[in-house]
């Protein structure tokens, strides 16, 4: 099943991920920091306590960061322990994430977690967007970024929900349940926001004003000729 996208693209991760300029012919500079370093001359075993690896905009943190090669030329990192990706606008939080470099460029990332979550808020839109899964996983080459195991999208008052999501970013997509298996369901909710609970209490508060006067109004003859007698 097929749903076109919104206004506001759904979990731009792409803005995320890709805001390293990898339209750029040379790649930005990589920072890496760390508070402790180990490494292995035998098996070139790489690893990293406490590590923040920036580029651009982009950076990735966690407790451990693990891998067989310092350069990024050709190399796939392991980072486990409070892992997050994160950008000006958007924040990817996970357990575990394993990221490949080819030439100095972030090529695949996938994060899992319980759950891994991304929230994105948009200067140009009000609308925030949240998603989470098992497990999320961004291809540059494919253009796609999927959700995987109990996913959900959620922005403002509508929700999608499914075993699998993929947005397809070349296409302005997304994508519920397996192309290869059209049994997998998805589920769409939409929420209206609570906009008549103010005015019936607006209402409620005026109620007894309105019915105070009518009844004044009602018997007030009456109670003015039986005043009269009394006074006689």
């Amino acid at each position: 099943m097929r749903i076109l996208n919104p206004k506001s693209r759904p979990l731009l991760l792409f803005v995320l991920l890709a805001s390293a300029s990898y339209g750029q012919e040379i790649p930005q500079a990589i920072d890496l920091q760390a508070k402790s370093s180990t490494y292995d001359r035998n098996s070139g075993h790489l690893v990293f306590a406490e590590v923040t690896i920036s580029q651009g905009e982009m950076s990735v943190s966690a407790n451990l960061a693990e891998a067989t090669e310092l350069e990024f030329e050709n190399a796939a990192w392991i980072f486990t322990g409070n892992v997050q990706i994160s950008t000006v606008e958007a924040l990817i939080s996970g357990d575990k994430a394993v990221i490949n470099f080819q030439d100095h460029r972030l090529v695949r990332a996938s994060i899992s977690g319980q759950p891994a979550t991304i929230n994105w808020e948009s200067s140009d839109s009000d609308e925030a967007i949240f998603g989470q899964a098992s497990e999320l996983v961004y291809n540059r080459e494919a253009g796609t970024l999927s959700l995987t195991g109990d996913a959900v999208l959620r922005s403002g008052i509508s929700e999608i929900s499914g075993n699998t999501l993929l947005y397809d970013f070349n296409a302005e997509q997304v994508v519920a349940g397996s192309l290869d298996d059209a049994s997998q369901g998805v589920r769409i909710t939409i929420t209206p926001e609570e906009t008549g609970a103010n005015e019936l209490t607006e209402i409620s508060d005026k109620e007894p004003t309105e019915t105070s006067d009518k009844e004044s109004a009602e018997t007030s003859p009456a109670e003015s000729a039986l005043a009269r007698e009394d006074e006689l």
